[in-house]
């Protein structure tokens, strides 16, 4: 195998997140936008009627190196499934969206019940 075929192979697996493993969250180092289960315990589990989503914004500044960041967090879990009508969780999901290696993160949590 020359370098011709190694250097791409290697910008592929860098670029599409492969390169990660053993991590539980699908991460590329450009682009994720990845939506997961938050719990795994479906056993009984009704689907519901209604939904609700709570946003949690990062942004990393990378380039001084003194670790400034801002976070921001759109509310409480039981306020926002309260204001949408939700006084009983089926289950919820974690949207994680994130650019250039995590300097901007969106986490979603996405909550379903009646």
């Amino acid at each position: 195998m020359g370098i011709r075929f190694i250097l791409p192979l290697l910008a592929v697996l860098l670029l599409s997140g492969c390169s990660g493993i053993g991590s539980s969250l699908v991460q590329g180092h450009l682009y994720t936008n990845v939506v997961q289960p938050y719990s795994t315990d479906f056993r009984d589990s009704p689907v519901g009627s209604k939904r609700c989503v709570l946003d949690e914004h990062q942004f990393r500044e990378p380039v001084s190196g003194y670790g400034v960041s801002v976070e921001w967090t759109a509310g409480r879990i039981l306020a926002a499934a309260h204001k949408a009508g939700i006084s009983r969780v089926s289950y919820t999901e974690m949207q994680t969206l994130s650019f250039m290696m995590g300097i901007y993160r969106r986490q979603r949590l996405i909550i379903y019940g009646d």
